[in-house]
């Protein structure tokens, strides 16, 4: 009896400690990015307030660069430049795109990766492994035609952090700036 008596103290303990924490998987920090273009920005393009809070960096260099007609075609954000630096955030437009719709395909597939929603689409968002063994969270969306490519990849994720949510909200709000209003 006095084995039974102790048990349920500590099941009761147990069962409360598991309610009052979070899952060991599930994102904690659930903080909105905002609005993606906010001033301050970086890349002329990126709000510095979602970059951190998507990549957890106080510190950071970005890094941009232009197409041949002076468009966005790359912003690159990293802890620093040196090549121990962690690569946090890429964003990048392809015009034209490198892969044709069987390399998307195959990419997708070899992902695992899930279709974006309608509102987005065409594209897919998708988690790989790098050369480091680590997880990079990624979209890739492109246009009805395949000519143009939208990519963003988040490789260093803020903890806590649902990093392909928020891969997925940067291409939401960049999409329709780089990709639909592109010429």
């Amino acid at each position: 009896m006095k084995i039974q008596l102790m048990t349920i103290p500590v099941l009761a303990v147990l069962a409360l400690a598991a309610t009052c924490s979070p899952p060991p998987d599930s994102p904690s920090d659930t903080r909105p990015l905002g609005d993606i273009t906010a001033a301050p920005q970086e890349c002329e393009l990126i709000s510095a307030k979602a970059i951190e809070i998507a990549t957890g960096f106080d510190d950071y260099k970005a890094v941009a660069t232009k197409g041949d007609k002076g468009s966005f075609a790359s912003c690159s954000v990293a802890e620093d430049l040196t090549p121990e630096g962690d690569l946090g955030l890429v964003v990048e437009v392809f015009d034209p795109s490198p892969h044709d719709p069987e390399d998307l395909e195959n990419t997708k597939v070899s992902t695992q990766g899930n279709d974006l929603p309608d509102d987005l689409g065409p594209g897919f968002a998708a988690r790989r492994t790098n050369a480091q063994d680590e997880t990079v969270s990624f979209v890739y969306g492109w246009t009805p035609d395949y000519k143009r490519l939208l990519t963003v990849n988040i490789y260093t994720s803020a903890p806590g952090r649902d990093s392909l949510a928020d891969a997925t909200e940067f291409f939401r709000q960049l999409k329709p700036l780089l990709l639909d209003g592109a010429t």
